[in-house]
């Protein structure tokens, strides 16, 4: 009787017979890209599959006889060995695209939990109850020298965040820094490469660090940073910030501007230079090992939302400029506001699918966050995701399970087709729109409606309605640029970390040129002369020290403002005053 209900059961469609199949892991391709991402984030409680298979078989399923002996003919191996080949053609193909900024990364999966009321700044749903859990994935890393160098090195350490909410996934891209170096779209590439190894020798460049530093006066904010010892913070042990401004939009379509600050819960720690050093030599990994084998251990790692608020019409009144992501607001005029409680608890099970893979864009958003008038944040907005849509060889990387928008309420994009494109997503309805199939109120029977105006972004009012390359950028071009990094400088460091900024500075300045070295000094002496002479003290007795005179870098530092801008393209206060404001809803 067994076997006659066996032979039945073969015969009947849609009986699946695969039994040794679907009782071994089988390398999880039995598991759909959301199902993998839920137990990621540890929604579902189902341990990773471990692989039990009997054999070891090939990418299609071709049990493999034997490792260690190829087919050959007299010692020589043949071609006709597809197993040997596929082995080999897959491990020259193991490493993808190296991100260009960002490469060394480690990271983990948590949750998201609100602890105050935000619900009347933002319609976003994932913040609209105390209380409200959602599921993230963080990843931390530093910026810009490849994935295999040392992660306590100096350098700016990312911190980006993906929130899987019900409206899809928000992206929160953000450094230990509040401040970025520039706030000029086409300044950016030029700063990451000033950051990066020479193409000619592929040596370290800290003579293009400084070059870059001299002639940029408004990055020298972020520079001071970099040069202290935040830029040496002990592995996860920082705090972290979105740096842009970014807006808040609640239901009513009232509009609000907001910085982020993630403050951690566990502490803050700094490397001096030497002991960076040390860490570096004795273990290159020392951050991706300090964060896994804390959560492995059974700990967590917290960091608490903030945010600063300002009301649109503030935005004129303020004495800086609130949508350059060179400056920061002050927390005198803009106090923190509580948001919530960021915990990581769960190691990724995978490095290369989980975080090598891992794909962030500040055009991540979802009802009720939007981007400001913030030229760079619009730009990045866009190629953040070109870039790894680039990187990762596909625009289908929610396909990915890490990339996956597997906590969102619908899915129904009307993309389809690419490489690693595996969901044959058309779903049977038209790929065009509009179509005479379509309802404004979707059933099975229809194809999708969309959203409407209360998920749409509050209007607000740009600069001016001219097309042209002058910018609107308040402090562009004048002593200003240095009144926030004169600030940090004198009140907020104290002095033992003027002090280690000093020696810093010193250390890795004494590699760059004389011209580089006294472009620099300029640069600091506009902050405060004895910035700027407590450097110079402390650089060798060499002939480059020999030929710089400091009378000639103090009376240089009086328009170190205006070094490389072009007062043509300055537009200051020609309508600056009304970018921001708020639109009526029935404009």
């Amino acid at each position: 009787m067994a076997q006659f209900i066996a032979q039945t059961l073969e015969k009947i469609p849609g009986v699946d017979p695969r039994v040794a199949q679907r009782a071994q892991a089988f390398s999880a391709l039995n598991d759909g890209p959301a199902e993998t991402a839920a137990r990621l984030a540890g929604l579902v409680q189902k341990e990773h599959a471990k692989d039990d298979s009997p054999y070891y078989t090939g990418n299609f399923g071709q049990v493999i006889p034997d490792s260690g002996h190829p087919l050959n003919i007299g010692g020589i191996p043949y071609q006709g060995d597809t197993m040997l080949l596929e082995k080999q053609q897959a491990f020259d193909r193991s490493k993808i695209q190296e991100r260009i900024v960002h490469p060394a990364g480690w990271a983990a999966f948590g949750k998201f939990t609100v602890t105050k009321d935000v619900s009347h700044l933002t319609k976003a749903a994932f913040l609209s109850t105390v209380g409200k859990e959602t599921p993230i994935f963080c990843r931390l890393s530093t910026v810009t020298y490849g994935r295999e160098y040392p992660d306590s090195a100096r350098n700016p350490r990312g911190h980006a965040v993906k929130f899987y909410t019900e409206d899809g996934n928000y992206d929160l891209v953000g450094l230990n820094f509040p401040v970025f170096f520039v706030r000029d779209p086409f300044q950016g590439p030029d700063n990451i490469r000033s950051q990066q190894r020479h193409p000619k020798s592929f040596l370290l460049d800290y003579n293009a660090w400084f070059d870059f530093l001299a002639n940029v006066p408004e990055s020298n904010h972020a520079g001071l940073m970099l040069l202290s010892d935040h830029a040496t913070p002990v592995s996860h042990h920082f705090n972290a910030y979105g740096a842009h401004t970014f807006r808040w939009s609640n239901k009513e379509g009232k509009a609000v501007y907001i910085k982020y600050h993630w403050l951690a819960e566990h502490g803050t720690k700094q490397f001096n230079f030497d002991e960076a050093l040390v860490a570096c030599g004795e273990d290159p990994d020392y951050a991706k090992r300090d964060l896994f084998e804390t959560i492995a251990k059974g700990g967590a790692v917290r960091w608490k939302m903030m945010i600063q608020v300002m009301q649109p019409e503030q935005v004129e009144q303020v004495e800086f400029d609130p949508f350059d992501v060179t400056a920061i607001w002050p927390r005198s005029q803009f106090p923190m506001q509580e948001v919530g409680v960021m915990e990581l608890n769960r190691n990724p099970e995978d490095y290369h699918r989980d975080v090598e893979q891992a794909a962030f864009s500040p055009g991540s958003l979802v009802p009720g966050i939007e981007l400001s008038p913030d030229t760079l944040l619009q730009w990045r907005a866009f190629f953040y995701r070109d870039a790894q849509y680039n990187r990762l060889q596909s625009v289908n990387i929610h396909q990915i399970p890490v990339n996956c928008p597997f906590m969102s309420k619908f899915h129904s994009p009307d993309n389809y087709n690419g490489a690693m494109r595996i969901d044959a997503n058309s779903g049977s309805k038209p790929v065009y729109f509009p179509n005479s199939y379509h309802k404004a109120a979707p059933s099975t029977k229809t194809t999708p409606s969309f959203g409407g105006a209360e998920l749409a972004e509050a209007p607000y009012q740009v600069g001016s309605n001219i097309v042209s390359r002058k910018s609107y950028w308040a402090h562009e071009g004048t002593p200003k640029e240095y009144v926030q990094v004169r600030e940090l400088y004198q009140r907020v460091l104290s002095e033992t970390e003027r002090n280690n900024l000093h020696s810093n500075t010193a250390r890795l300045l004494k590699f760059a040129d004389a011209i580089v070295q006294k472009n620099y000094l300029i640069q600091l002496w506009a902050i405060d002369p004895n910035y700027a002479k407590s450097i110079y003290a402390l650089l060798p007795n060499d002939d480059k020290k020999a030929s710089l005179d400091l009378g000639e870098i103090e009376q240089a530092s009086e328009t170190a403002h205006m070094v490389n801008k072009n007062p043509e393209f300055f537009a200051r206060n020609k309508g600056r005053s009304f970018m921001g404001m708020n639109i009526a809803p029935d404009f």
